[in-house]
C-alpha cells in the first residue's frame, strides 16, 4: 500500500509554545550558570579570605567571601549566561524558521 506524499503532514508547534519553551530554556540555562558562578565565586572567595587572614593575621570575616566575591561573580556570570542563551536561542529559532 502506497501513501500519497501530501497525506504525510508533520505537526508543527504553535508560536506560543515555541516562545514558552524558548523562555524556559533561557531561564534554566541562566539559573544553572548563575548557581555555578556562585559556587566558584564562593570557593575562590573563601580561599582568598583564608589567604588574607594567614598573611595579615587576626580574625577573618567570612562574610567578605559572600559579599565581595561570590555575589558579584554570580551576577556577572548570570548576566553573561542570560545574554548568551538569549542570542543562541534567537539564532536557533531564526535558522529553524527559514528551513
Amino acid at each position: 500500500m502506497v501513501m500519497a506524499v501530501s497525506a504525510l503532514t508533520v505537526a508543527r508547534p504553535s508560536a506560543f509554545s515555541i516562545v514558552v519553551v524558548s523562555v524556559a530554556r533561557v531561564l534554566f540555562a541562566t539559573l544553572l550558570f548563575t548557581a555555578g558562578g556562585m559556587g566558584v565565586g564562593l570557593f575562590l572567595g573563601i580561599l582568598a579570605t583564608v589567604a588574607w587572614g594567614a598573611i595579615h593575621g587576626g580574625p577573618i570575616d567570612m562574610r567578605n567571601a559572600y559579599l565581595h566575591v561570590a555575589i558579584p561573580c554570580a551576577v556577572l556570570v548570570g548576566a553573561a549566561a542570560l545574554i548568551g542563551a538569549s542570542v543562541l536561542e534567537v539564532r536557533a529559532r531564526r535558522t529553524s524558521a527559514t528551513r
